[in-house]
């Protein structure tokens, strides 16, 4: 093995490695913000909100990582998807905490707000969309290809929780439960669609993790070259 290549090989588990670290920060934002959503826990919607510098920062760290490996070596092969595969996860690992901070945000509005029964259905959204980044980081982490796909075909689901909660949402509200007025409606249904762009942006995730290890993009598995 050449010095170029020892040199690109410890390039590439760095930028792995940061890439698990950004990983584990985004599960500790979603898990404070699981905690500020069943507690109206105030204290844990400001560390997601002011976490996000963290987040931030990581990103652009990634980002330059791969670029530099792009610029300084000629990565082929599996190692080349793995570095554009890193650009599109840090991307959505971003964009997951994004979404952290917005339900966070809404916390902080709805903190004054007595529980109300259509909470319980946001809570276990909130649950299944955490339980859905963990098992796409275990992918990850074991580069699971089978599993990456398995989790490549969430949208479906995604969207038919995201549906179903909605549809309780409003029919609460036409019933007139205590304490939901318009607005904690407007703020819960903000809340919904953040959960699922949460699950929607792992989804990504997982098809990322499958074209590296297989060389295969799940995004256009039905399209056809002409």
């Amino acid at each position: 093995m050449t010095k170029e290549d020892i040199r690109l090989q410890e390039m590439m588990v760095s930028l792995r490695t940061r890439l698990l670290v950004m990983c584990a920060e985004t599960s500790i934002a979603l898990e404070n913000t699981q905690q500020a959503l069943a507690q109206k826990d105030i204290g844990k919607a400001t560390a997601v909100i002011e976490g996000d510098t963290g987040i931030n920062a990581l990103e652009n760290e990634i980002d330059e990582r791969a670029l530099c490996i792009l610029v300084r070596t000629q990565p082929m092969a599996s190692d080349l998807r793995f570095v554009v595969s890193a650009l599109r996860i840090v991307t959505d690992l971003e964009r997951i905490c994004d979404e952290a901070v917005s339900i966070a945000e809404h916390v902080m509005l709805l903190r004054d707000v007595s529980h109300f029964a259509v909470m319980d259905d946001v809570l276990r959204f909130m649950l299944a969309s955490r339980a859905f980044f963990d098992e796409t980081v275990e992918a990850f982490r074991n580069n699971d290809a089978d599993k990456a796909e398995k989790l490549s075909q969430g949208d479906a689901e995604a969207l038919q929780e995201e549906v179903r909660v909605l549809q309780h949402v409003v029919a609460k509200f036409e019933e007139k439960e205590a304490g939901l007025d318009a607005q904690v409606v407007m703020h819960l249904i903000l809340v919904v669609h953040s959960l699922s762009r949460i699950w929607q942006r792992s989804v990504n995730f997982a098809e990322q993790i499958y074209f590296y290890l297989e060389g295969v993009s799940l995004k256009h598995r039905d399209c056809e070259l002409t």
